[in-house]
């Protein structure tokens, strides 16, 4: 058997495996006789039937059987087993001649790990949000956090723009005909909360009890197209609400007694809210790392790799489908939609991958247990009774290891960078454009999407809330 490597490019190669029939003469003379000492056949004892016979019924079968355990191990001893190739992802065998009792030529593309070095980061930007905490947001938190002690009382309406509806609503057609299996009963709407859309307001404000009104609903897509929605809405009932006074009283009592005046509940919904936005500040922050190091490292990608995020992908899919694709999911098209994306997401981890090995990132069991038992938020509780909790659930230390080798990859990055602060509203008008870019781009090289509002698959997995306006 004779075996030759040949570079394709710089992250791929081919294993050129050829052998003659005598090389696998013996192989599937084994092969023949097992399946022989297998089959059973009229006329003849168990294990008796005529090896001839057994080779004219199983011996394309066998052969090829024997052609592909071969092909393996010469791939694991001439490629596996040695060091000169840092192997990503799964090999392919791209061409396989090959016929019963003749000889075997095949060809194993397989990807390996790039040797680059990193681009300087020397007077290069990356916008940081940055927020100061508004009394405005604070009077809302707390008024969310009295909505849940409200006391309602049933109006006759007309409906007010202060106050709850409980409605149906029923999807129908452009011809006004409903659409079966798109009615939801029984929704509850506080119409002074922000997060309920204008169209649904404006809709309902005015109506009584026992009313049929029309709502259309726009709904806008990532890619900048929209389309309308149109809903019929009984209103079910009308309601007026009332919301308790924040006292010293209800904070203890709502509390367990952990805060002792509303004064002190009061700073710790500020304190709240200004993590939540450190942590927002923190995400996007992280994320305009990651696009910047990919514009700035356009490192060469292994086919292997992209096809194994595009198997990730196909899987959530089908998790999300409870084991099953959706009806008329097309996969190949989802693939090549979706490459791009995997390209991306390979590029990223060669990328964390070098950083992690070059600064020599590590992350130990000390560090993992420190870190769990600071966010667990179980305080008093015996630390070792905690620990052996999350070592019961798979995966979860190896998950927590990867987050935290993460952060001290991106707190390297973040160093490095000049960081430009902007505000909530500067930051979202530079990642509008940012997309709209990327959108040009990709529709550039790939044409248009197809259908209203693209592929389906672009769409987020969870059913939002068409209703309310994201926060």
């Amino acid at each position: 058997m004779d075996t030759t490597i040949k570079k394709v490019s710089d992250v791929e190669y081919d294993l050129e495996i050829r052998a003659t029939a005598n090389d696998l003469a013996d192989e599937f003379n084994t092969a023949l006789k097992a399946q022989r000492a297998r089959t059973s056949m009229k006329g003849f004892r168990p294990g008796k039937v005529p090896i001839g016979v057994v080779k004219k019924l199983y011996g394309k079968a066998l052969a090829f059987g024997v052609a592909e355990k071969s092909i393996q191990e010469t791939y694991e001893s001439s490629v596996m087993q040695q060091s000169e190739h840092d192997v990503l992802g799964r090999p392919k065998i791209t061409t396989l001649d090959y016929e019963m009792d003749g000889d075997l030529f095949a060809v194993v593309r397989f990807g390996v790990r790039p040797d680059f070095e990193l681009a300087g980061m020397e007077d290069q930007t990356v916008s940081r949000l940055v927020h100061e905490v508004t009394d405005e947001e604070v009077r809302q938190e707390i008024e969310a956090f009295l909505e849940q002690r409200a006391e309602y009382t049933e109006s006759e309406g007309p409906v007010r723009a202060d106050q709850l509806v409980v409605v149906d609503l029923q999807q129908v057609d452009h011809d006004g005909n409903p659409i079966p299996g798109r009615k939801d009963e029984g929704l509850s709407f506080y119409l002074g909360e922000k997060r309920v859309k204008d169209e649904f307001r404006d809709a309902v404000v005015g109506a009584k009890p026992g009313d049929v009104v029309t709502i259309k609903m726009s709904h806008d897509h990532d890619d900048g197209t929209s389309h309308t929605h149109t809903y019929l809405a009984t209103i079910n009932e009308v309601k007026d609400r009332k919301l308790p006074e924040l006292t010293d009283a209800l904070v203890k009592e709502a509390t367990s007694d952990k805060f002792e005046t509303a004064d002190a509940f009061r700073d710790e919904v500020r304190s709240q809210i200004a993590k939540s936005w450190e942590k927002q500040s923190r995400d996007l922050l992280e994320g305009m790392v990651v696009e910047r190091m990919l514009e700035l490292n356009p490192v060469d990608v292994p086919e292997s790799v992209i096809e194994l995020y595009l198997d990730s992908f196909v899987d959530d899919i089908t998790r999300q489908g409870e084991g099953k694709v959706p009806e008329g999911f097309d996969e190949e098209a989802f693939r090549s939609e979706m490459a791009p994306e995997a390209e991306r997401q390979g590029r990223w981890m060669l990328i964390r991958d070098h950083i992690i090995k070059d600064r020599e990132i590590k992350v130990g069991d000390e560090d993992v247990e420190k870190h769990i038992l600071s966010e667990s938020g179980l305080e008093g509780m015996d630390p070792q009774i905690i620990m052996q909790y999350y070592r019961n659930i798979p995966g979860l230390i190896e998950r927590t290891k990867q987050r935290l080798v993460s952060e001290r990859v991106f707190d390297h990055l973040i160093e490095r960078f000049e960081l430009i602060d902007k505000s909530k509203d500067e930051i979202e008008a530079e990642r509008k454009e940012e997309m709209e870019a990327r959108r040009k781009a990709e529709a550039s090289l790939a044409g248009e999407a197809e259908g209203e509002g693209g592929s389906w698959w672009r769409k987020p997995i969870e059913k939002w809330n068409q209703w309310r306006n994201p926060r």
